[in-house]
């Protein structure tokens, strides 16, 4: 008896176990917020729907829809809707698409819920059943995409709860209607995600610090004049938001999608060339082209931060401007104050300009192998959180340099001062 309890028990801790590292797929309820109500976009996994649905589903996903289209829609509406308070909203024909071709194939559903006139479309619940009301194992996570009118736009999801078994209404709290909102959002956004991006931080200050410079063969020689300088930077500058535009453009549309890993490697691959172009010129004369094709890199990182999924074609226009307007004013921010100190010190303090210049890059360079190794799972080395954030080194290194820039330039003048004297 003793050995038949033990056998038991120990089939009950494997099945357990086995339950634990092969979860039971879950449904997932994705809510875009609209004008007329909400948007919901239901993911459900075809050998779970099954059972609830009555009908064999999961063994051919390629032909559900064929036969089923019909039936599946009127069961949908039969177990998903939402209400104000004991007021009902109407739900529209969903548009059906099966994902996947094998045993973990889903059935995602768009469905329409729109509030009747007088109902508070602020303070919706959502009212959901599927699967659960049959299958009392499965799972269904609700979240929040997309809000355009509340201002939560361009964030990841929010995950508002989970509905189960016995448990099939949720409150969907959306924030008060603001007009612009969500393009304050979007700039803001865009602003700190360059400010608080490390990695685009100082793939741009590589640019800046070879921008007064010219190469002579593979040397940095010559300091540009000043409104050569500027034209200079300006081009490239422009070259690399031209570059980020098109990718940021292109990822969040879907057209160009590429997995988030190798991105974030090549982001940093960008940095250690850049690195190496400050110390010694690797592209003297097509740091444009330069910048432009790191700018199609940068624009895909970009890209991850602002989907188009569950706005309108206009709202994802203006998100895209929104967004990239608040990118581009933190690099003019950047511009301003980093150019200035740079090319006082280059003129007045070549030395001092030179021992910097290759002291920033070597530093890059460090960052970037440290970021490649780590972002391409070859080895964590242990990177120091501070350094993720760029807002807690971008003040700092700002004051540092306009502190080496005054000082360079009080000394040349004291120099230039007893030279005068002594003539």
């Amino acid at each position: 008896m003793r050995l038949r309890a033990a056998l038991i028990g120990l089939w009950c801790a494997l099945w357990a176990a086995l339950a634990v590292a092969h979860p039971m797929p879950e449904s997932r309820v994705w809510i875009d917020a609209t004008r007329a109500g909400l948007q919901l976009t239901l993911q459900l996994p075809l050998n779970r729907l099954e059972f609830a649905f009555g009908q064999p589903l999961a063994d051919n996903p390629g032909t559900v829809l064929v036969q089923h289209a019909e039936a599946l829609s009127r069961y949908l509406l039969q177990h998903v809707g939402a209400r104000s308070g004991d007021v009902g909203w109407q739900a529209l024909r969903p548009r059906l698409e099966v994902v996947g071709k094998d045993a973990s194939a889903e059935l995602q559903a768009v469905i329409e819920l729109r509030a009747p006139a007088g109902a508070d479309g602020r303070s919706p619940t959502l009212l959901y059943d599927a699967v659960t009301h049959e299958v009392r194992t499965h799972r269904v996570q609700v979240f929040l995409r997309n809000d355009w009118a509340g201002g939560f736009v361009g964030q990841p999801p929010l995950l508002l709860g989970e509905l189960n078994y016995g448990h099939n209404s949720l409150a969907v709290p959306l924030e008060q209607a603001r007009l612009g909102s969500s393009v304050l959002r979007l700039l803001q956004g865009g602003a700190l995600h360059i400010a608080e991006g490390t990695d685009h931080l100082l793939f741009l200050l590589m640019l800046l610090c070879a921008a007064p410079l010219a190469a002579q063969g593979r040397h940095w020689r010559d300091v540009r004049p000043v409104k050569q300088a500027l034209r200079h930077t300006a081009f490239i500058v422009t070259a690399f938001t031209v570059g980020h535009t098109l990718t940021l453009v292109l990822g969040s549309t879907g057209v160009l999608t590429l997995p988030a890993q190798p991105v974030e490697v090549a982001v940093a691959a960008t940095i250690a060339v850049a690195a190496v172009h400050a110390w010694r010129p690797l592209f003297a004369r097509a740091e444009v082209w330069m910048a432009l094709g790191f700018g199609l890199i940068h624009g895909m990182a970009f890209s991850a931060s602002l989907s188009g999924a569950g706005l309108t074609a206009w709202q994802h226009a203006l998100a895209l401007l929104s967004f990239n307007l608040g990118i581009e004013a933190m690099q003019g921010l950047l511009l301003v104050a980093v150019l200035p100190p740079l090319l006082l010190i280059c003129r007045v303090a070549p030395g001092l300009y030179a021992a910097g210049r290759r002291l920033a890059a070597l530093g890059a360079l460090a960052l970037a192998v440290l970021w490649i190794t780590e972002r391409a799972g070859a080895g964590s080395v242990g990177t120091p959180a501070w350094l993720e954030d760029g807002t807690s080194l971008l003040a700092p290194m700002i004051g540092l340099l306009w502190f080496a820039a005054l000082a360079a330039y009080g000394r040349h003048r004291s120099q230039a001062t007893v030279a005068l004297r002594q003539g």
